[in-house]
């Protein structure tokens, strides 16, 4: 596979490099098993030894990391800790947005991430009533059985979809829990088609949840806000008030870290 043209001057040749080794990072973070140079390559559209060369800066660098006895890569431990880094700031630059998201609900308003096979929460702006929600950060929960883990897992590839699930299975919470991949897979489809998801007591009776993705650089899911409380209070006419306040609240935080929905 033939490279594209390469500008004339070394400033440009140097950016140039830094775009096709940054897709590469991209590549290899949307993975979630690893990946051979050709892989890479077809991914990124780049010659395999193009790909070759920058993996090696990568790797030398701790960005990348191949794989002992194979010719695979995979994110290597500074892109993941800058990963984490990220999500740990990500809960400020949302809080305001949060914040708005719990005064339109008057129920607790959370930010969640998904971290290899379940989900982490990372900021909540708790509601102001003597019964109400409250979910600590750092807490985390099954993916197929949040509404926060559903919209996750709707806007993501389906291999990473497939990877996710068969690492954290398909357990039972509740009588409402879904545990069948067929019904699951049905679900995120419909997430995907109205963009925004809801836990009716799935994870635990009583509890209810309505949630919508948020979108970074490149449109990529980055992380998904939600609202929480008893479900009796997040059903009817008041769910269908909430979703459209929800969905504009993920779009205006999504915009904001460069992303669209």
């Amino acid at each position: 596979m033939a490279d594209a043209a390469s500008s004339g001057t070394p400033q440009a040749g140097g950016v140039q490099s830094l775009e096709r080794a940054l897709d590469i990072l991209e590549v290899l973070g949307r993975s979630e098993g690893e990946l051979g140079i050709s892989e890479i390559g077809l991914s990124v559209g780049l010659a395999n030894g193009t790909v070759h060369r920058l993996l090696s800066t990568l790797t030398r660098r701790g960005y990348a990391r191949q794989v002992s006895d194979s010719r695979k890569y995979t994110l290597g431990p500074r892109a993941i800790t800058l990963s984490s880094s990220s999500r740990e700031r990500l809960g400020p630059l949302a809080r305001p947005f949060l914040q708005e998201l719990m005064e339109v609900s008057r129920e607790s308003a959370n930010l969640a991430a998904l971290d290899r096979n379940s989900v982490v929460y990372i900021e909540q702006v708790p509601a102001p009533r003597m019964v109400r929600m409250f979910t600590e950060p750092g807490n985390r929960v099954p993916p197929h059985a949040s509404g926060t883990g559903k919209v996750l897992l709707a806007f993501q590839p389906p291999e990473t979809v497939e990877a996710v699930l068969n690492r954290s299975g398909l357990a039972s919470f509740t009588p409402h829990t879904i545990t069948d991949m067929d019904r699951l897979l049905e679900e995120l489809g419909r997430i995907r088609e109205q963009g925004y998801a809801t836990d009716a007591e799935e994870i635990e009776e009583g509890v209810g949840c309505v949630a919508a993705p948020v979108f970074g650089a490149g449109g990529r899911v980055v992380a998904a806000i939600s609202v929480s409380g008893p479900a009796g209070r997040l059903d009817g006419e008041r769910l269908e008030g909430i979703v459209p306040e929800i969905k504009r609240i993920a779009a205006d935080l999504s915009r904001s870290l460069g992303g669209q929905q």
